[in-house]
């Protein structure tokens, strides 16, 4: 099998898993109905997969890279660049909710950390770009900044979930912009 079949094939994969992830519950879905939903076989799916926990990290993966992709070659940058990453972020949880609540909690807990540390040092590196100089007139670090901007995303989807809210995602973008521009105001580098 060629590489990009190989790809498009996991590609499939993953999203029929995700879709099926979030009107079953992520723990009710059995390979044979992601190997249909997907148009392969189940062998096809364990040729990719050796199990369900592998499958969802590999979605958590892929989910994080995209979002690392997508502020890479944005044309964006600083504050804008910040809000384009958490719409999509918030876009993407908005949905699949419970997947997405299910892969964040995956990644603060498990093995995928350190891909969910490069998005953070993305952030960072764009309140660097945006705020340096009232930055260095702070004790704020731009890293630091980047830490409570996904706090404040973590906290939102739980604050969804506690409560059971809907997860409408132009509502949670307006949200979370006020709740950055709060944040950023009481450290006193921006809006």
């Amino acid at each position: 099998m060629s590489e990009r079949k190989r790809t498009r094939t996991q590609r499939a994969i993953l999203h029929a898993a995700k879709v099926l992830y979030e009107k079953q519950g992520v723990g009710n879905v059995p390979f044979d109905d992601i190997a249909e939903t997907a148009g392969v076989c189940r062998t096809t799916v364990f040729n990719h997969f050796a199990d369900a926990a592998e499958l969802q990290q590999a979605i958590a993966v892929a989910e994080i890279g995209d979002l690392i992709e997508f502020g890479e070659e944005s044309h964006l940058c600083g504050l804008a660049l910040i809000h384009a990453l958490l719409d999509k972020l918030i876009d993407d949880t908005a949905n699949y909710p419970r997947v997405m609540a299910r892969l964040a909690n995956a990644t603060i807990l498990g093995g995928e950390s350190g891909r969910v540390g490069e998005i953070e040092r993305l952030i960072a590196r764009q309140f660097e770009k945006e705020f340096d100089a009232a930055l260095s007139q702070t004790k704020i670090t731009a890293g630091l900044l980047a830490q409570m901007t996904m706090g404040l995303y973590y906290g939102q989807v739980n604050h969804q979930l506690a409560f059971g809210l809907p997860f409408e995602a132009e509502q949670m973008k307006k949200q979370m912009r006020v709740m950055l521009a709060l944040l950023l105001r009481g450290m006193g580098v921006g809006e």
